[in-house]
């Protein structure tokens, strides 16, 4: 009688706890359920998130070097607060990163990704919907553009570009106006004109730094 193989492998997931922990509280920042300067103690981590002392501890350390939290005056962190040469140097970088991945998604992408990043540029009524598209556009440009190095560079500071998202928008007129830029530069990505394509970018760029160094100034005017 044939033996069978012995199997003891376990299955693992795909993300740790503190990386789950990590992924939620990102995404709490970035939909302004967590504003900035909303202090965060690992008591309360722990009954928001259920998990462990140890997981909440390394997860607050992961979030510190991403730059989303910082130590609180008092105890425990809080959520950063970004003066406005730091929300400058963000969106500077991030109108290079991403005017050049508009451009090389443009010339690389398939038929069928174009189609799928265009299908991302349309109305969602919840506001859970709009944020979930527009994550997933930023992956889906980066993973067209077909530059690792690009991806690994832009990725990283999508962090905290999500993150001032929920501060941009509070601007009056704001989302109206970002909702037509996506489709300027959709309209030029579909039409394979990466110059076009690449200027649509930057001009979206600069409009959202603008309106995020409003809404840091009236923070600051607040405060």
């Amino acid at each position: 009688m044939a033996t069978e193989k012995l199997d003891l492998l376990i299955d693992r997931p795909t993300e740790s706890i503190p990386e789950r922990v990590v992924r939620r509280v990102c995404q709490a920042i970035a939909e302004g359920l967590l504003p900035p300067g909303r202090r965060l103690t690992e008591r309360e981590l722990m009954e928001l998130t259920g998990v462990s002392r140890t997981s909440i501890r390394e997860a607050v350390r992961h979030l510190q070097t991403l730059g989303l939290v910082e130590a609180s005056p008092s105890r425990g962190v809080r959520v950063s607060l970004l003066g406005r040469d730091e929300v400058r140097d963000i969106y500077e970088m991030r109108e290079a990163l991403e005017s050049k991945a508009a451009e090389l998604f443009t010339i690389r992408a398939t038929d069928a990704e174009v189609a799928a990043l265009v299908e991302k540029v349309k109305p969602a009524a919840p506001k859970e919907g709009r944020l979930k598209a527009i994550f997933e556009f930023d992956e889906m440009l980066l993973d067209g553009a077909r530059n690792s190095l690009l991806k690994s560079s832009l990725g990283a500071l999508h962090v905290r570009i999500h993150a001032l998202r929920s501060l941009s928008v509070t601007v009056p007129g704001r989302k109206e106006q970002s909702f037509q830029e996506y489709l300027d530069l959709t309209a030029a990505i579909k039409g394979r004109q990466p110059e076009r394509a690449a200027e649509a970018s930057r001009r979206h760029v600069q409009a959202a730094a603008k309106a995020a160094l409003e809404a840091v100034e009236l923070m600051e005017h607040k405060s």
